[in-house]
């Protein structure tokens, strides 16, 4: 919500239109995003402008209009775009597996938030965010291109003067314990396809597993030529969109699977996922190992082709390990990967941790899968071990007449 409304305007440039226009007539787009640990703001433009686009940004930043009128418009705006969400099996399916990787903590939820708390804020409540969030002690400013590093010191350290310290953040919300039994959670969204979803916690930002993890993902399903695309789409037509992906945050992090299916097939998805859950503990061939190494490398050194990469690069580099880490740095971090780093990371991809979330038009199938998730589990844990009892949510949702 507040970064809604910090593009609304701000004390030199007092409209949305204003701010957009004042870029725009400098060759340059204006653009943010909010990801759960951070908001971005950033602008795209010639050189010649840069000292323009660094005093638009900061304006936006420390001095927001933060108006009643815009905020009632804009809490309409952030309310459709969560309705739209909620409608969307792949976003439905994903926050469920985020409610039981994390269970009661931010990171279960989406940093939208939910209509029905949305609907409660007011003016005050994004004011006070903005007061103890938006200080320079938790800014980090990243500008690349045919620029000098004195200039844009210079430049900024006017951007800032004066700038109060901020109140600093709430208390840190405790890291619940990883649930130790599997958990399935079937939610009903709108359309025909079933997305499923297979996870499990994964690692922090920093944790020297994290690129082995990477590699492995890679190998998993995000590529191509990997294991969910030649068990899923290729060989069974299951499904059209596959992947994996590994996230990670300061205190936590997730690796995760997916497939959208016809939902009448959604229990063939969740035991390929299974499967492919317990084939990845064991690590990878030695022709994955080098494919997936190989393009993991190629993408690094493709990475910060553009101006605009190098400067994403930098931030997410200061904002996730607080210190700048050059391309090639990253990229000698992966050249130096063994098979056996891959499979050291890939333990954590035990059966009984696995969290399976489901959405889509039929989620009382869903249902039906609890034995399956019982019974993988049961069967890696020993024939004399049984699921004392899993996590298991469906919730319907009545069609719009």
């Amino acid at each position: 919500m507040l970064e809604h409304m910090v593009f609304r305007g701000s004390e030199r440039w007092p409209t949305s239109f204003d701010l957009t226009a004042a870029i725009e007539n400098a060759g340059g787009t204006l653009d943010g995003y909010t990801h759960r640990e951070a908001t971005v703001y950033y602008s795209r433009l010639p050189r010649p402008h840069m000292a323009h686009a660094l005093e638009i940004i900061f304006d936006m930043v420390r001095r927001p209009r933060l108006s009643p009128e815009d905020f009632l418009i804009e809490r309409d705006v952030v309310i459709e775009e969560i309705k739209q969400d909620a409608q969307a099996s792949p976003v439905v399916a994903e926050e469920a597996l985020d409610s039981l990787l994390w269970p009661d903590h931010p990171l279960s939820r989406s940093p939208a938030g939910k209509e029905a708390t949305v609907a409660t804020l007011a003016t005050e409540d994004v004011r006070r965010v903005w007061e103890w969030a938006y200080a320079p002690s938790h800014t980090v400013v990243s500008v690349a291109g045919d620029v000098d590093h004195q200039e844009v010191c210079d430049l900024v350290a006017g951007l800032v003067e004066g700038w109060a310290p901020g109140q600093g953040y709430p208390p840190e919300v405790p890291m619940a314990p990883e649930p130790a039994l599997p958990g399935l959670d079937s939610r009903w969204a709108e359309g025909q396809t079933a997305y499923v979803y297979a996870g499990v916690r994964g690692v922090p930002s920093t944790h020297p597993d994290r690129p082995a993890l990477e590699l492995l993902s890679c190998a998993v399903g995000e590529l191509a030529s990997s294991r969910l695309w030649a068990d899923l789409r290729d060989a069974r037509g299951l499904a059209y969109d596959v992947g994996s992906e590994v996230t990670s945050f300061a205190d936590s992090g997730a690796l995760r699977m997916w497939a959208g299916v016809p939902p009448k097939r959604q229990a063939e998805a969740v035991e390929r996922m299974l499967a492919q859950a317990a084939g990845a503990r064991k690590g990878l061939l030695p022709e994955e190992f080098s494919r997936a190494k190989n393009f993991v490398v190629g993408e690094l050194t493709m990475a910060c082709e553009t101006s605009e990469d190098m400067a994403h690069w930098l931030l997410w580099g200061d904002l996730a390990h607080r210190r700048l880490i050059p391309p090639g740095a990253v990229r000698a971090t992966y050249e130096q990967l063994t098979p056996a780093d891959i499979e050291r990371a890939a333990a954590l991809w035990v059966p009984e941790r696995v969290q399976i979330a489901i959405a889509g038009p039929a989620p009382r199938r869903g249902a039906r899968l609890l034995k399956m998730v019982q019974a993988q589990s049961a069967s890696v844990r020993g024939p004399s071990a049984s699921v004392a009892s899993v996590t298991h949510t469906v919730r319907p949702r009545s069609r719009r007449p």
